[in-house]
């Protein structure tokens, strides 16, 4: 229960091809998942062979099985969760992680905003919620959303990265810079903010600027290991050196 996990997989830098990359933030007990992943059958589950009691042991279960790509079992545990404790915000947070990684998005802000109905300042599900909102292309509530964990929690490196992400998307280049700039103040070791301030940068007129930040992505990137993430920079920076 004391691990930290990030809640949404960042995917590399997508802006400038045409996808975004939302990232939610790290908070405990939440698992890192991404989309995709097929769900395993309840029958496939070892954790099945330990019956939980209690609130936190569904949770707990719950969480294990979204972090292992079993977005369906999870949800059942979360579900059992609420009809135990209707006020588990974390287990609203997560169900509706795990309905988002089903393309269940409707689902998931249902349940993002059932968080937010039982926590109204839980910064956290406004992030997950303008993630689930920019799924579906709506990006000036996605915004709106992340103008909401920002003002809640003004160190939510990945709020701001996520609201540059948007910014982006409506048009607000100038502010989509700023967002990823103080990301990047709050935690200078995300690769995606600054492969797309660099993308920004350039898109700003920002040559120099934008190969500096798209060099120190591809550096951080290798030194993750996300050599996909790491090969894509290098293609954009042999770009805009033509």
């Amino acid at each position: 229960m004391n691990r930290v996990y990030q809640a949404i997989a960042i995917l590399g830098i997508t802006t400038a091809l045409g996808g975004l990359a939302f990232t939610a933030h790290a908070q405990p007990t939440l698992s890192r998942v991404s989309f995709g992943e097929q769900s395993l059958r309840q029958s496939q589950r070892p954790e099945a062979l330990i019956v939980p009691k209690t609130a936190d042991e569904f949770f707990q279960r719950g969480t294990d099985e979204l972090d292992k790509g079993d977005y369906q079992g999870a949800i059942e545990d979360f579900n059992q969760v609420l009809q135990i404790n209707p006020n588990f915000v974390e287990a609203y947070c997560n169900r509706g992680l795990a309905r988002a990684e089903l393309q269940n998005y409707q689902g998931a802000i249902a349940d993002f905003q059932q968080a937010l109905q039982v926590s109204p300042n839980h910064a956290d599900a406004y992030n997950k919620l303008g993630n689930a909102y920019a799924a579906q292309s709506n990006f000036q509530t996605a915004r709106e959303n992340f103008d909401a964990a920002v003002r809640l929690d003004p160190n939510m490196a990945d709020a701001y990265y996520n609201r540059g992400l948007t910014r982006y998307t409506l048009g607000d280049k100038p502010g989509a810079l700023a967002d990823y700039t103080q990301a990047l103040q709050i935690n200078p070791s995300m690769p995606e903010a600054y492969g797309n301030r660099g993308i920004t940068r350039e898109a700003l007129g920002d040559k120099k600027g934008a190969l500096e930040d798209l060099q120190k992505a591809a550096q951080l990137f290798r030194a993750k290991g996300d050599m996909a993430a790491y090969q894509q920079t290098l293609a954009l920076i042999e770009t805009l050196r033509k």
